[in-house]
């Protein structure tokens, strides 16, 4: 057996990145006295308006003023974290010459993760298009790129004042949305043919050889939005480059309540200091991040039977164990009690029994690990 992580600690570039993102805050969004102070409770604020009282939010609140201190100062910078993990992890590439559309861009979260995490990219002249509603929080958001990036910098970026369907006059080499589609009613019978119409979308907005990449925050909701995306994608014949393995139904569809479903938890060592500190004055300190996510392109990935490590370890017997997707569905990776286990997003090489036994509480196949860390 053998082993590969999908989500990778930060490099020390990108750590710097981040430090430095502060600098740019303060010189973009600065904040003086009453609002530097009254900066926790606000965002103690809105992370119950993002979770608890969701329903009550405007779809165009990030236009708002009062919401984007908060959102600038605590929530694009957690973002900037997840996403440069997985961009990183992803062995993330775009070529020189490439058009990228982000649909609900918000404040260029995507675009600006994907300069802090993937220096290589830095000198490539690479064309965006960003949709979103609010073009507020896109004028901040370029305003942040450029005070990273530099005024020089090859990347062009265009914002388009829209819904996360607006028609695009030209196809993308590449389709990101990141955090937006947790932003639409997701309810009862509205799910499958919202499903329907956005991957249609994705699909359109792509080039023959294109690829789509969908980020979400990592709750339940999002776990199944992101499965029916999916489903709906490799109905009109995309294939997931990661995190599945395979291109069978999704066995982790959170559409059970206390069923697996797919997310990945991230500890939070490296991120920034300073946010880790504003976390804590905001009583929202953080032990860690979640994320779930979706890349898939026509071509899809090399076909190989890897299995993909989703959950963390728990107790199974007088053993350990942890939720896993294969080709072969719901998959349980065990190891003996002394076993180290493993990261989230782990993808390994099995060596499968002749007879494989199923877990009688989830149904899942057992994969007996005894592999090298």
């Amino acid at each position: 057996m053998s082993i590969d992580r999908l989500f990778p600690d930060l490099t020390e570039d990108n750590r710097a990145e981040l430090d430095r993102f502060r600098e740019a805050l303060k010189t973009v969004w600065p904040l003086k006295g009453k609002h530097r102070e009254q900066l926790k409770y606000a965002i103690r604020d809105m992370s119950r308006g993002l979770t608890s009282e969701r329903g009550d939010r405007r779809p165009d609140y990030m236009g708002d003023a009062k919401f984007l201190s908060p959102y600038l100062y605590y929530f694009l910078p957690w973002n900037l974290y997840r996403m440069s993990r997985l961009f990183t992890g992803l062995s993330f590439d775009v070529p020189d010459g490439a058009r990228v559309a982000d649909l609900g861009s918000g404040p260029l979260t995507a675009i600006i993760a994907l300069w802090l995490s993937r220096p290589h990219l830095r000198g490539r002249a690479l064309d965006f298009t960003c949709v979103d509603r609010s073009p507020k929080a896109m004028q901040v958001g370029r305003e942040l790129f450029h005070a990273m990036a530099g005024k020089d910098a090859p990347w062009r970026i265009h914002t388009v004042k829209g819904a996360f369907t607006e028609h695009l006059r030209e196809k993308a080499d590449l389709v990101l949305a990141a955090n937006a589609f947790n932003e639409l009613d997701w309810s009862g019978r509205v799910a499958r043919p919202q499903a329907e119409k956005l991957a249609a979308h994705l699909a359109a907005c792509s080039t023959e050889t294109g690829r789509v990449l969908v980020v979400e925050t990592g709750v339940r909701l999002t776990g199944r939005i992101i499965a029916e995306l999916r489903g709906r994608l490799l109905a009109g014949g995309f294939k997931p480059i990661a995190p599945c393995p395979h291109a069978e139904p999704c066995p982790m569809p959170a559409t059970g309540q206390g069923a697996p479903w797919c997310h990945f938890n991230l500890s939070v060592k490296g991120a920034p200091e300073w946010l880790q500190l504003l976390s804590r004055e905001a009583r929202l300190e953080k032990a860690g991040v979640s994320l779930n996510f979706l890349y898939a392109s026509r071509q899809g990935a090399k076909e190989w039977d890897g299995v993909r490590v989703i959950s963390e370890s728990f107790k199974v017997g007088e053993g350990r164990g942890q939720y896993a997707c294969s080709q072969k569905g719901l998959t349980l990776v065990e190891f003996g009690a002394g076993g180290p286990g493993m990261e989230p997003g782990r993808l390994l090489v099995p060596e499968w029994p002749e007879a494989p036994r199923r877990d009688q509480k989830s149904g899942a196949v057992i994969l007996p690990w005894k592999g090298a860390r």
